[in-house]
This record gives structure tokens, sequence and C-alpha cells, in this order.
């Protein structure tokens, strides 16, 4: 049985963002679970390269029946008219939607109703987005969480007790929207409650294009207690996670999907603070796996760090919470629901 894949791999570079991410996820899982007759499609070179996109697309066409895509907004406006008409001649599109944005993609653009109907299934990221897009007139949106391919941590190996300095860390890309400089503000404002350096914030990420000197000055105001710790291969990221005390996600987006980093974090048994993204509560549990606080009150992070430090005891308690939370995210459960999807 063979099967096209389109999305974004990368050319021969490497990218650390999430929907490079999921597309290397999702072929590689598909590989290990037998589907070894992949025709891809690179979106990379749809502007690097428009020949070797043009014939790769091509190839995918002419080669597979099953089809699954995976597309940035700029894919899906480029791609989704193509994709409609190939589903009229027979062939099964299954897209594995980016984000949590679809439903009101499809509002403002009521073209798209008839391009995502047509496919064989969209598969989306949260619970609420697929009521959402059924409230829309999507009659074929499916739940099916992102996923990774991670070495859960066992119970036996969780830090059981910490002490000062509490370790906090952030695992995204580094840019103010994914609210760096919110967490290292915020740091700095609870060690000067306590009046000494009790809260210490490593941050690991790809640094946004620009955002060099804009990090630096921040991290310099910090006096040694936020400091930049480069990149971690994304298979590698629950053994960077799991020694820290809780995980930092005070997002500016207010529509992430289902964001990687949770998924590493839940994996490492390491507890997450986060601002309210929209559809933060189906994946962190308040006073369960983590501490949430409003998204329309960026202020309270403070307040959720000092929290967890004047109750170790309870947020300790978190990270069996967490473990047991990060199956539903795995490749063993989420590759039977795709096989199933796919009918093989």
């Amino acid at each position: 049985m063979g099967i096209g894949i389109i999305g974004h791999f990368g050319g021969k570079k490497k990218f650390n963002d999430g929907q490079t991410v999921k597309t290397i996820v999702t072929y590689d899982a598909l590989k290990r679970y037998g589907i070894d007759n992949m025709a891809i499609v690179d979106t990379y070179y749809s502007k690097k390269n428009p020949i070797v996109f043009g014939l790769s697309l091509l190839n995918c066409i002419l080669k597979h029946k099953k089809i699954i895509v995976l597309l940035s907004i700029n894919g899906r406006r480029i791609l989704f008219p193509i994709l409609y008409i190939l589903s009229k001649f027979g062939k099964e599109i299954y897209h594995y939607a980016i984000g949590g944005r679809l439903a009101r993609e499809v509002e403002q653009k009521p073209r798209w109703k008839k391009y995502v109907n047509s496919f064989k299934g969209n598969w989306v990221e949260s619970t609420e987005l697929a009521d959402k897009l059924q409230g829309v007139g999507v009659k074929n949106a499916i739940y099916l969480p992102n996923f990774k391919k991670l070495n859960i941590i066992k119970p036996d190996e969780m830090i059981t007790e910490y002490a000062e300095p509490f370790r906090f860390c952030i695992f995204s890309r580094v840019m103010k929207e994914k609210g760096i400089e919110d967490a290292i503000q915020a740091i700095a404002d609870v060690n000067k409650t306590y009046g000494k350096e009790i809260a210490q914030l490593d941050i690991y990420g790809p640094i946004e294009s620009g955002y060099d000197e804009q990090l630096n000055d921040c991290l310099n105001k910090s006096d040694g207690s936020c400091k930049y710790c480069g990149v971690v291969e994304p298979s590698k990221s629950v053994e960077a996670l799991k020694d820290y005390y809780m995980l930092l996600f005070p997002t500016h987006w207010r529509h992430e999907g289902i964001p990687g980093t949770i998924i590493d974090s839940l994996s490492a048994g390491v507890p997450i603070i986060s601002r309210r993204w929209q559809y933060c509560d189906e994946m962190i549990t308040d006073n369960v796996t983590g501490y949430v606080y409003n998204f329309d009150e960026p202020e309270k992070l403070v307040d959720k760090i000092i929290y967890s430090i004047d109750n170790v005891e309870h947020t300790m308690k978190m990270k069996k919470n967490c473990l047991e939370s990060s199956y539903q995210y795995s490749e063993e459960c989420v590759m039977k629901k795709i096989m199933r999807e796919l009918n093989i």
C-alpha cells in the first residue's frame, strides 16, 4: 500500500517549527507502521524550486490514491483548489490540519467549505475545533491530536523532591509572540519578591530571525537568573526537560493549536504554567497537570510561579498526572487512529 504525503519537510535544511516537525513525525511514523511506498511533496520547494515542486506533486498524484496533506495557511490557499479537483477524480485526500484556525478560515473564505468537505477527512488537533467546524458546515472533521515519538519517562525516573533555586524552562521558538520576555520579567519579579534568586529560567529553541539582539538585552537585565541554552533535537526533548520544576508557556497567540512543547513537557513529567490559549483546557487541567491563568491577565504569570514555589508538595504530585496525560499524544495511540482512518 502506497501513500502520498504533502507537507513542509524543509528541503536539505533543518527546521524546528511545529509544521515541519509534525510533517516529519507523521512521515516517520507511517514508515514505522509499514507504509514504505510513499511519494513526498515538499512544500519547501514551492517557492525555492517550483519545477521540483511541480514534478513531485505530479508524481504523487499519478502514483497514489491516498494522499495526506499537512499545510500552512499559504499552502492551503494554493493547494486546496487543486486537492478539491483531485478528490473529484477519485483521490482520497486526508487533510491533517496544522494549528487551530481552520474553522475561522472557513468562515472567512466560504469557498473553502466546498474544498474541505470534498476531502476524505479533516484531521484536527482539538475536539473544540472539530465541533466548531461542524458548526460552520464542515461535515468530515475528525479529532486526531498532535503526537510525537517520545520516550515517556517512567514514574520511578521522576524527581520526587525539589529545593531552591527552582528551575523553570521554556521549550519553543524563541520570539516575542511566545511570551519569552514575559517569562524573563516574571522570573525577575519573583526573585525580587523573595529578595533572592529563588527561581531560574532556561530557554531552549531556535531564535526567530532578527530577535537575537532583543533577546540578549532581556537576558542581560535578568542578572544571570535567565539564560539561553540553545536548540535541542526534537527526539531528545524529554531528556532535556525531565529535571526541571515546571515549564512556562506564556504564549501571545490565543489561537495556538496543540503545541508540541506541551506534549514534550507532559512526557517528561514536568507540569506547565500556561496562559489560557483557545484550546488550553484540552491539554492542561488546572491544578492537575499545571497552573493556568486567563489569557487577558498576563500579569498572573508571576502569581502562578509564586504559588508553585509556595506549594512544592502539590506541584510535585502533578508530575505523575502529566505522565498519565501524555499517552493520548503518543505515536502508539494516535497512529492506531490514523491507520484506521486510512483503512489500512
